[in-house]
């Protein structure tokens, strides 16, 4: 065999490789490739000014800094009380640790910024009209389980970094679950953004549905995240570590297999719900090793394989009423 003739080969079985690469690839990965003009935000460090103030006159230092920090200190600083509030959080042992920690993971916002700029610039690709935040303040909450840890308040993007300091120590000493744990690393702050736009512009409140509902509910909404986040690995968007997205790929066929010949498919009962949509370690009913939240996880495929097989737009997609229709026509077919 000539020279020519094994170039000639090898250009075609690369080609041929790559063909059937691009085959592989779903079709909503290639509708999810856009190219959206870059969102520029302007970022402020609450939690570096607060936590240097002097504490011998903090009342006069709060003032100080009250107009640019309207979305923190937005009380009466002439209450003695409120003051107090303040000044017990910042010099709080606890908070202090968290600050520190804060401040080695993230001594500048090189890997902040940047994440939550481009989120923001996929969701003004699809939703131009609507007004977003311009200034996002980071800061410190005390990892509070109550509170989501990025919110828009006052029209502004407010980012608690104490949620992403991947899986510290500190979180097992407060008693936060492992299942939640891998849930704080920095990779999954781009998901809580678009979590967040998603939560305070896009969603309508609604009843609890059938279960099939329930999972094209949190599968359109897991969907928005991937849209917003294209590049995210499968498991942050669910929130799971990668072996639990590893079990749910490996049984997804007889997982659904088992809902389908149960009928559980159409059923409304809260024990039912919780079996595939409440948060914990894991699914009893198939195994230690499955993750919980199941029907998450369907629902995302089922979402996918709508989008792949169908001609819609994703902000028609969001706003689509009829959540069986989702399904019926998704041609969703999982693997045996």
């Amino acid at each position: 065999m000539t020279m020519k003739i094994i170039v000639k080969t090898l250009t075609l079985l690369c080609l041929f490789l790559m063909a059937a690469c691009q085959k592989q690839e779903p079709a909503y990965k290639a509708k999810l490739n856009v190219k959206p003009e870059a969102y520029d935000l302007e970022f402020d460090r609450y939690e570096e000014v607060l936590f240097n103030l002097d504490t011998a006159d903090f009342q006069q230092e709060l003032k100080r800094i009250q107009d640019r920090y309207k979305v923190f200190i937005g009380g009466d600083l002439n209450n003695p009380q409120a003051v107090q509030y303040l000044k017990d959080f910042a010099t709080d042992p606890f908070s202090i640790t968290l600050y520190d920690k804060v401040m080695t993971a993230f001594p500048d916002l090189k890997e902040v910024e940047p994440v939550v700029e481009d989120v923001m610039a996929h969701f003004h690709y699809y939703y131009p009209d609507i007004s977003l935040p311009q200034k996002a303040f980071t800061c410190i909450t005390g990892v509070r389980p109550d509170e989501p840890p990025v919110q828009i308040i006052a029209d502004n993007l407010v980012i608690s970094l104490d949620w992403y300091l991947n899986g510290d120590v500190l979180y097992d000493q407060i008693g936060m679950p492992r299942y939640m744990a891998v849930r704080t690393h920095k990779a999954t702050l781009a998901k809580d953004v678009a979590l967040c736009l998603y939560m305070y512009y896009l969603y309508e409140q609604r009843k609890q549905g059938q279960i099939i509902s329930e999972m094209v509910f949190y599968g359109r909404r897991n969907f928005f995240v991937e849209a917003m986040c294209p590049t995210m690995a499968d498991s942050v968007v669910l929130g799971y570590s990668s072996s639990q997205w590893q079990w749910a790929v490996e049984n997804e066929g007889a997982v659904w297999a088992d809902i389908v010949g149960n009928r559980r498919l159409y059923e409304a009962g809260l024990d039912t719900y919780m079996m595939f949509f409440g948060d914990g370690p894991f699914t009893q009913a198939y195994s230690n090793d499955a993750p919980s939240r199941l029907g998450e996880f369907l629902g995302l495929n089922i979402t996918r394989s709508y989008f792949s097989n169908n001609e819609i737009s994703l902000q028609d997609l969001i706003h689509r009423k009829d959540l069986q229709e989702i399904f019926q026509n998704s041609g969703y077919k999982p693997k045996k």
